[in-house]
């Protein structure tokens, strides 16, 4: 019955219930600890057994970065790249100060799925990214660009084996949900995003106060996941190259991933680190990945990521209503040029 319950009478939790799993059996431990009241010492205990999943993450983006290069990373730079993805303020931001602690699970699992699709197990990696699903419904948009490059290469058998297997997985994870309470779970994960309004940190807040409001604050999913695809098409269409195996991969998961941020109703900080983690790695991936030449863009990604998580942390408070219309627009406007610059670069055929 979790898809009972309701934050202020409306908003539910729209995440799959894996993410619920290992937070209950550290609850049965705090319970029996008698920790249950003291917000404090349960806080600890969770955020400290749910730490594994960053660090899993973590490794996951590292072994990533290590395949993309071609050589391991090493001593001081390994340790590095272990900081960049663990002790990210995006990261350390959604985690500890909003509570998601369901985001690195997420993450590390679609980090898993990619490199098995690059290994060509598209059915192992769509377990993986129906389990992703299963802790938080956005995991679905990286399964837009790698469904349509298998696609585009006619590689139908490995498209049914990946959506197949995503879909069984899920299926199998809402099952006892949905038989057990089918209205409250259909509401959560599909339905209740409609009637949460348009807040900070949004470019539609252009559109507060007009008769279009409805569009943005009923069907903005539709928009996110439609330019999602239009992206991924474009750099698809003009790579004859790109394999789920290529480096520019991860660049184009972080150019989908921008499309929450930028076209979401409502954007809120760890929004970001999806397209931070996916262009860190794209960006740590290169050769030379410190070579300003060419990697601008590159290392814009995960730069704009924190820079959107603390605009968008700061525009949050209440007292803060007066600001939100020009943080949405300014934040809007660096995300479209950034995602056409982005778009630019993954369209050319890599060295």
């Amino acid at each position: 019955m979790i898809y009972t319950v309701r934050y202020q009478g409306i908003i539910a939790n729209d995440n799959g219930p894996l993410g619920l799993v290992p937070l209950t059996a550290v609850s049965a431990v705090v319970s029996q600890l008698g920790w249950l009241d003291d917000e404090r010492l349960r806080r600890m205990l969770i955020m400290g057994a749910f730490s594994i999943f960053s660090l899993l993450m973590a490794w996951e983006a590292v072994a990533a970065i290590d395949r993309l290069r071609g050589a391991t990373l090493a001593g001081r730079a390994r340790l590095l790249a272990y900081g960049v993805f663990a002790a990210s303020p995006t990261l350390v931001n959604a985690v500890l100060g909003y509570g998601h602690i369901e985001q690195p699970m997420t993450l590390w699992l679609v980090l898993l799925a990619v490199r098995l699709l690059a290994r060509g197990r598209s059915a192992s990696a769509g377990i993986g990214f129906g389990l992703a699903i299963l802790t938080r419904t956005l995991a679905a948009l990286p399964m837009i660009p790698l469904s349509l490059l298998l696609l585009a290469r006619g590689r139908w058998r490995a498209l049914i084996a990946l959506g197949g297997s995503a879909a069984v997985t899920i299926a199998f994870g809402l099952l006892p949900f949905l038989l057990a309470d089918p209205t409250d779970t259909t509401y959560s994960l599909l339905t209740h995003r409609g009637s949460l309004p348009v807040g900070g940190g949004s470019i539609w807040q252009l559109l507060v106060g007009s008769p279009f409001l409805w569009i943005s604050q009923r069907w903005d999913i539709l928009f996110v996941l439609g330019l999602a695809a239009l992206l991924s098409l474009m750099v698809i269409a003009g790579r004859r190259d790109l394999e789920p195996s290529s480096r520019d991969t991860y660049g184009l998961l972080a150019l989908t991933a921008l499309a929450l941020p930028l076209l979401a109703k409502s954007v809120w900080p760890y929004y970001f680190l999806d397209a931070y983690v996916f262009g860190a790695v794209w960006w740590l991936g290169q050769t030379e990945p410190l070579a300003l030449r060419g990697r601008l863009v590159a290392v814009a990604v995960p730069l704009v990521a924190v820079l959107g998580t603390l605009l968008t942390e700061y525009e949050m408070p209440a007292s803060a209503v007066h600001i939100r219309l020009l943080e949405g627009v300014v934040m809007g406007v660096i995300l479209i040029v950034l995602t056409g610059a982005l778009a630019i670069r993954l369209r050319r055929t890599q060295a």
